[in-house]
């Protein structure tokens, strides 16, 4: 398990400060310190006087905390936030291209959660970008369940586009087979080529659900 840094002096003074000033001026002063020490503090904060302080600061800056912060040092306060302020702070990440970051969070999350930030980003090129960086897959799997065949195809079309289909067909596999069928039948052509042979080699009964046009596809 990671350990929280040791503080400089001036976090030591912020830290015994804690109780005493009003939010409005601890948030201001936790700015002042700057992102990174920011985030060394953060786990040194009783779990409620963290989650009011977070929830006083700016998205822009929460967003660049979390890219120096582990998650898993702050887990309890994090879960413990609502889903709107993960969502502006995911969204904020992706602005600012920090996905591997995003992605470190979202697996933090249950399922439900990660369906709520897909659908908050809004962005299957942004989506895909945290997906990339995603180890879990189960957890985008049971995410994008529920998701349309139309969203699923743009999720592929883009990492078509990203030259990186192989993500895309990682999260179809995990999929009931119909899904991926209806999936392969509303896809171009090009992008089925790639991404066909992935899903026979992980599951290769999908075959018997295609029509033979789609079939011939990869023979093209």
């Amino acid at each position: 398990m990671a350990e929280a840094p040791s503080l400089s002096l001036g976090q030591r003074l912020l830290l015994a400060s804690q109780r005493m000033a009003p939010v409005p001026v601890k948030a201001a002063l936790v700015q002042k310190l700057g992102a990174e020490q920011a985030a060394q503090l953060s786990p040194h904060l009783p779990p409620a006087q963290l989650r009011e302080l977070i929830l006083a600061l700016p998205v822009e800056f929460l967003a660049q905390v979390t890219t120096h912060l582990d998650p898993q040092l702050i887990l309890a306060t994090y879960l413990s936030l609502p889903d709107s302020l993960h969502l502006e702070v995911a969204r904020r990440l992706c602005v600012i291209g920090a996905f591997a970051t995003a992605a470190r969070y979202a697996e933090c999350l249950s399922a439900r959660q990660v369906k709520v930030l897909i659908y908050g980003i809004n962005d299957a090129d942004h989506v895909l970008q945290i997906a990339r960086h995603i180890l879990d897959i189960e957890l985008i799997v049971q995410s994008l369940r529920s998701f349309s065949t139309a969203y699923l195809c743009k999720l592929t079309e883009a990492a078509a586009a990203d030259d990186n289909v192989a993500v895309s067909a990682r999260v179809l596999a995990g999929l009931p087979l119909p899904r991926q069928a209806d999936v392969c039948a509303h896809l171009r052509p090009a992008v089925l080529r790639e991404l066909l042979p992935q899903l026979l080699a992980a599951n290769p009964q999908l075959r018997d659900l295609l029509p033979e046009r789609l079939q011939l596809t990869i023979l093209a």
